[in-house]
């Protein structure tokens, strides 16, 4: 005999499934709902992903709203040291999203440069006097380079994306120790082959002692690390799992950029080749400012530094340094950097597949 379809038949289930959904999709528009105000698609793309007719799973061709749009992104990318609100690590990222391929270039946290009045005048003060959308500007107008974003990442979220990938498999050059308890700074690693989880990763990127090169020795081991994190990322990361990474550290950083463009241009990234990954330090060289005595600075090249910007992220030479923000002419040392030749001052440009595969010396201090 066949049962009836009653009214309360039909509404049981619903009210069911209602009471199931109900707390996701709460908790979903609670968390998703900031962004449908400046990005009106995202909400739709959200219940799209929630009823079934849209997956990421294997969608790399999603490339970024903006990169699609433009070819090429810029997004200044800063690390901060939660203890003293200084950017250690400074650079530009250029992905360009049509001939997959990415340029890191690297700008050394002792960089002079005149954003301030006051006597410090070292780059790495710059964030936490005019804000990550004041330093994109100040190099905007003064690198003569389009800086579409900024991306502002503590330390410790960089230690929690590593230990969301599973750690990162990396040869540690040399022994690694120094201790600072005013920072509450303690840094031990043995040196060899080894798998970094985010403690660690933490202690090899802070690490700055005994680096023959001094902050540009630093910089290149910034450049191992990059090298195996994005190793890492290919490898162990698909397509879902890199929007899940993304959505997780999305609120724990300080950027201009929305949810969605974030996603696409991590995305996009997964398509770039280790092959096509470079990174190089912008071109100068180090002075003091008592000659030999006073507080050291790295002083950028004028015509290396506009060169480099002009071939790697779209920048043009006319455009470089117009107010000569970069130099002080009243310090022989410092000028005399800003307006050697170009050849004096040139950088190396590696890739990430090189740097792997043993291309950087990191000297050290005997």
């Amino acid at each position: 005999m066949k049962r009836k379809l009653t009214a309360r038949v039909l509404v049981m289930p619903l009210l069911i499934a209602f009471l199931i959904l109900l707390p996701l999709v709460c908790a979903a528009v609670i968390g998703e709902h900031r962004y449908e105000l400046h990005h009106p698609a995202y909400l739709q793309h959200f219940w799209l992903q929630l009823w079934g007719e849209e997956t990421t799973d294997g969608d790399e061709n999603n490339i970024a709203t903006l990169a699609e749009q433009k070819g090429r992104v810029n997004v200044l990318v800063l690390g901060k040291d939660r203890a003293a609100g200084l950017t250690d690590v400074m650079m530009i990222a250029s992905l360009d999203t049509k001939e997959h391929t990415l340029q890191l270039l690297q700008i050394p946290r002792d960089t002079y440069a005149s954003y301030t009045t006051a006597e410090y005048k070292k780059i790495n003060g710059a964030y936490a006097k005019l804000g990550g959308a004041g330093v994109a500007a100040f190099l905007r107008e003064n690198m003569g380079v389009a800086v579409d974003h900024y991306v502002c990442i503590d330390l410790d979220v960089l230690g929690e994306m590593v230990d969301m990938m599973g750690g990162v498999r990396m040869n540690v050059p040399a022994d690694m120790n120094y201790d600072d308890p005013a920072q509450d700074l303690h840094i031990h690693l043995k040196a060899g082959d080894q798998i970094l989880d985010g403690k660690t990763a933490q202690m090899f990127v802070r690490f700055r002692s005994g680096y023959a090169l001094a902050d540009v020795g630093r910089m290149d081991a910034q450049k191992l690390f990059l090298s195996a994190l994005a190793k890492q990322a290919k490898e162990n990361l698909n397509a879902v799992q890199t929007v899940n990474l993304v959505c997780s550290c999305f609120g724990k950083i300080k950027t201009d950029m929305g949810l969605d463009d974030c996603i696409s241009c991590a995305k996009a990234l997964r398509q770039v080749e280790l092959s096509n990954m470079h990174m190089a330090t912008l071109p100068g060289a180090s002075a003091r400012t008592g000659g030999n005595s006073g507080a050291w600075y790295y002083i950028l090249n004028r015509n290396a530094t506009a060169q480099m910007l002009e071939q790697t992220a779209g920048g043009c030479t006319d455009s470089f340094d117009p107010n000569e923000k970069f130099t002080d002419r009243s310090r022989r040392a410092f000028d005399s950097i800003y307006r050697a030749a170009a050849d004096s001052c040139k950088t190396k440009d590696y890739t990430a597949e090189g740097t792997l595969g043993g291309e950087i010396d990191i000297r050290r201090v005997s």
